[in-house]
């Protein structure tokens, strides 16, 4: 028969490509996905054609995981070299019980609009690109959704035309299995 990678190591190539992850949630939010996915396919005889697709599916997710963090490190090497650190400074004038930051950019406006809803998305669709993520969640919070439980409730996919095709297709799907999980409570 066809021979499957070694589930234990594939597994702990997983592991330390998770974490790699720089940003905590989304490696939390991996570990999960991992976890659950091997879980998922422990009862499979190693022999299997079902365990043979699993074992390459994952290697080709975790080569993915890979490249992206690759790229990630590159694209981080560049943003240094370019842009030198923000220096942040406390207003004196305004009162020791509330010092005022003077220094704040758009991103840190954006990550507080979508700091609910960026990390859902990312572990409904756990391969997306964080910065898919961010901007989905932007145009998310533009739209009214600004909580996991009214988008669980109320998002359609007509609300999602600014997606991706296929991750409109995966959070759609996923948003039908919550849906059902709910009814059945």
């Amino acid at each position: 028969m066809m021979a499957t990678p070694n589930a234990i190591q594939l597994y702990r190539r997983c592991i330390r490509s998770i974490k790699l992850i720089r940003d905590h949630s989304q490696r939390a939010t991996f570990f999960e996905y991992t976890r659950d996915g091997f879980r998922r396919h422990r009862h499979l005889h190693p022999d299997s054609r079902e365990a043979y697709v699993a074992c390459n599916d994952a290697l080709e997710q975790v080569k993915s995981m890979e490249y992206y963090q690759q790229m990630q490190a590159t694209k981080l090497k560049e943003n240094k070299n370019k842009h030198p650190p923000m220096n942040y400074s406390r207003d004196t004038s305004a009162t020791s019980d509330s010092p005022s930051i003077q220094a704040t950019t758009a991103s840190e406006k954006t990550s507080e609009k979508t700091q609910v809803v960026a990390p859902w998305l990312l572990s409904q669709l756990p391969h997306m690109h964080k910065d898919d993520a961010s901007e989905y969640a932007t145009q998310l919070y533009d739209l009214g959704f600004d909580s996991v439980s009214f988008i669980e409730e109320e998002l359609i996919e007509e609300d999602l035309s600014f997606m991706k095709t296929a991750h409109r297709r995966v959070l759609m799907r996923q948003l039908s299995k919550i849906r059902a999980e709910k009814e059945l409570e």
